[in-house]
């Protein structure tokens, strides 16, 4: 079987649980949702060398332009490597990764742990969820939490944008403020987060 024919009886499987979540497809293997303001992506993707493939998860909100860029986004789906973050779906909550062989015998495993793991992965980055509760001087220390895929710099600038929309202004500037000083050289996350302090008036 191909990668291909894969991902059609995938889809086939996937239509009604990710459908009753308010997911739509939108291509073979990649699933989108706008939820409010919150964007979700799933996304199938084959190794690039082997018979195997991962589920890429991606969450992203509609006031943030696309990952590592100032541009705004269009419409109500996005990409996953667009998503500010980024996990791939595992058997292990403390695993990173994982590859599953492209087999008819793994459709089914797959798609029950997308159901009941992935869609609740998804509810923990709400903005009515505990990632608004994370802390800038936490990020700091090194205790990233939710956003432990992301650079510490990376993690305080979307707090600061997440708390900036949300008009928690000392949130924001706290967040803002640790990101610059743990920024180092990464230049295009530091202007970003001295825009946002300028916004707040402490330029």
């Amino acid at each position: 079987m191909n990668f291909t024919e894969f991902l059609s009886r995938v889809d086939n499987t996937l239509q009604q649980s990710l459908g009753a979540a308010g997911f739509g497809r939108s291509g073979a293997g990649t699933w989108n949702r706008c939820r409010g303001e919150e964007l979700n992506v799933v996304w199938f993707q084959k190794h690039s060398s082997e018979a195997s493939f991962c589920v890429n998860l991606g969450f992203h909100f509609v006031f943030l332009p696309k990952a590592g860029t100032e541009a705004p986004l269009t419409g109500n789906k996005i990409e996953q490597p667009d998503c500010e973050i980024k996990l791939r779906l595992t058997g292990d909550p403390k695993a990173k990764d994982q590859w599953w062989p492209i087999a008819d015998n793994v459709i089914s495993p797959v798609s029950s742990l997308l159901g009941n793991q992935g869609l609740a992965l998804f509810d923990s980055y709400q903005l009515s969820g505990p990632i608004v509760a994370a802390e800038a001087k936490e990020i700091e220390a090194g205790n990233l939490g939710l956003l432990s895929g992301m650079t510490k710099v990376r993690a305080c600038l979307l707090l600061a944008r997440i708390h900036e929309h949300l008009g928690n202004r000392s949130k924001c500037i706290d967040a803002a403020n640790i990101g610059i000083n743990i920024s180092g050289m990464a230049v295009g996350p530091k202007n970003a987060l001295r825009q946002i302090l300028q916004r707040c008036g402490q330029a």
